[in-house]
C-alpha cells in the first residue's frame, strides 16, 4: 500500500469540535448580495462565533482546512423576499432587526457591506441529512437570528428530521392508492 497524499496533515475523523445546537454571539465577517439562477436576491453572510467556548470554531476550522481550496464553512444564505410572495422575508427582516438591536445606534440602510464587523445573536439547531453513504447524519446549520445579548435565554430548537422514505424499490405500486372501489366514476 502507498501512503495518501495529504495523510500526515489529515484530520482523523471523529477528532473535529462540533458546534453545540443553541444560541451564539456572533460576528459578521463577510456579506455578499447574490442571485439564484431565477432572479430571487439573498444575503450570502459569513459569520464566526464572537464570545463563549466556542471563540472562533469556524476561523479554527479554517484553519485547520488542508484542502487546496479551502472554504468557510460559518455562511448562511438568507433570501430577501419570502418565497414566491414578492414581500420581505421574516428571516431576512429578523436578522436585520436583529443586526440593529445588538450594535448601539446601527441602522441598516440597505449597504450590505456596513454588515461586515456587526454582532448577532444566531440560533443554531440540529439538520438531519442524507450522507454520500445513504446513511443519515445531522449537522448544526443556521435557524434564526436574534439579539447578542439574548442567546443566552434561547431554548435549544427541535432538530429537523428528514422525512422517511420507505424503500419502494421492492415494490413497484408501493407509491400507488390500490384501495379503490369500483363504484367510483372514473374521470374519463
Amino acid at each position: 500500500m502507498n501512503k495518501p497524499n495529504g495523510y500526515d496533515e489529515a484530520q482523523a475523523f471523529g477528532e473535529f469540535e462540533t458546534l453545540p445546537a443553541g444560541g451564539h454571539k456572533c460576528i459578521i465577517k463577510q456579506v455578499k448580495c447574490e442571485k439564484t439562477k431565477n432572479g430571487k436576491e439573498y444575503l450570502k453572510v459569513a459569520f464566526d462565533i464572537d464570545e463563549g467556548e466556542h471563540k472562533g470554531f469556524y476561523q479554527k476550522k479554517f484553519d485547520a482546512d488542508t484542502r487546496e481550496e479551502k472554504k468557510w464553512s460559518g455562511v448562511w444564505a438568507v433570501f430577501i423576499e419570502g418565497y414566491n410572495s414578492g414581500t420581505t422575508n421574516p428571516r431576512f427582516k429578523g436578522l436585520i432587526t436583529s443586526i440593529e438591536a445588538s450594535n448601539g445606534k446601527f441602522k441598516f440602510d440597505f449597504d450590505e457591506q456596513k454588515l461586515v464587523g456587526k454582532k448577532v445573536g444566531i440560533v443554531f439547531r440540529d439538520e438531519e441529512f442524507e450522507g454520500q453513504d445513504g446513511e443519515i447524519h445531522s449537522s448544526v446549520k443556521p435557524f434564526y437570528a436574534i439579539s447578542y445579548d439574548k442567546t443566552e435565554e434561547v431554548k435549544i430548537p427541535k432538530p429537523k428530521k428528514l422525512k422517511k422514505v420507505e424503500n419502494s424499490a421492492s415494490d413497484p405500486f408501493a407509491d400507488f392508492d390500490t384501495d379503490t372501489d369500483d363504484s367510483d366514476d372514473l374521470p374519463f
